[in-house]
């Protein structure tokens, strides 16, 4: 079924590990692309929680941020540089000693204190599998939620494109049923203008007849009715076959229906000889405008 690029999902997830959350926002955007915001801990995972995702979302900009709050065995480990810490002690020790000025242990723990470099941060995961598998519980969670709201929009969208398709239906048979009307008053019109401007006489009859059947076919707008027709049913089919399936890449074939009725429509406007018809064609057009824009909104 269709599903919108919109939406957004929450979740967290306890465990011996700590604490963890997840918050993903999707938007609209042409190709698939995940944004991620992780812990420092968690950075070698960005690949797997990529891989997650991308086989779930087929369109659209993902924003993914993580928040951990981890137990006492917290991946990240410090350790001081006990090397510098002397070095700096040493230094100051000296500088005292120059001066002829005393520093306390209290003042001297301060200065090396402030000395940057002087804890080493690292990471230590002893088990990664456990990490790895409660990361995906997390993301498989939240991508449920996104999916719900996804296909909750996405009904919404599609009942507002089926009804604009339904009504483009309805204007394109009443264009059907006024087209030939329309063309045999706009023979009438034209063969009355001919005569008046060549007489009416047994030479110029046969040449009028000519004229008037020749730019009577320029206005038949039949073929292009037929295929306008023919692209509905086919943009009809599909909706109705994609309820059935999820499947990506809807919205790339609906951009190419609304193309090629753009094109057929239009075709029918500069033909049209008759005012009511280029105001059914122009209301056309506008539907179709507003159905590109739905369709901007599709996965």
């Amino acid at each position: 079924m269709l599903k919108s690029m919109t939406a957004y999902a929450r979740a967290s997830i306890s465990s011996s590990l700590g604490h963890f959350s997840v918050e993903l926002h999707c938007v609209n955007r042409k190709h698939l692309e995940i944004n991620t915001s992780l812990p420092s801990t968690l950075l070698r995972y960005d690949s797997d929680i990529k891989k997650w995702i991308s086989a779930v979302i087929g369109r659209g900009q993902v924003n993914v941020k993580i928040l951990a709050s981890f137990n006492d065995n917290s991946p990240l480990v410090v350790n001081p540089d006990l090397a510098l810490a002397k070095q700096i002690k040493k230094a100051w020790e000296q500088i005292s000693n120059e001066l002829c000025c005393i520093i306390s242990d209290e003042q001297l723990l301060e200065i090396i204190s402030r000395e940057e470099g002087l804890l080493i941060f690292d990471e230590e995961i002893a088990d990664e599998e456990l990490y790895k598998t409660t990361l995906q519980q997390l993301i498989n969670e939240a991508l449920k939620q996104l999916i719900a709201m996804k296909t909750y929009e996405g009904k919404v969208l599609y009942d507002d494109i089926q009804s604009r398709f339904a009504k483009l239906t309805g204007l394109i048979s009443n264009i059907e049923v006024k087209a030939p009307a329309a063309i045999e008053k706009y023979r009438l019109r034209l063969e009355e203008r001919l005569k008046e401007v060549l007489g009416i006489n047994n030479e110029n009859e046969e040449r009028i007849l000519r004229e008037v059947f020749l730019y009577a076919d320029r206005i038949d707008i039949t073929e292009e009715i037929v295929r306008f027709k023919s692209h509905l049913e086919q943009v009809n089919k599909m909706l109705t076959l994609d309820l059935q399936a999820n499947k990506h890449g809807i919205s790339k074939h609906l951009e190419f229906f609304i193309q090629e009725l753009n094109r057929e429509v239009n075709t029918i406007n500069s033909k049209a000889s008759d005012v009511e018809i280029s105001h059914m064609a122009i209301e056309i057009k506008t539907e179709l405008e507003k159905i590109r824009e739905q369709i901007q909104n599709i996965e």
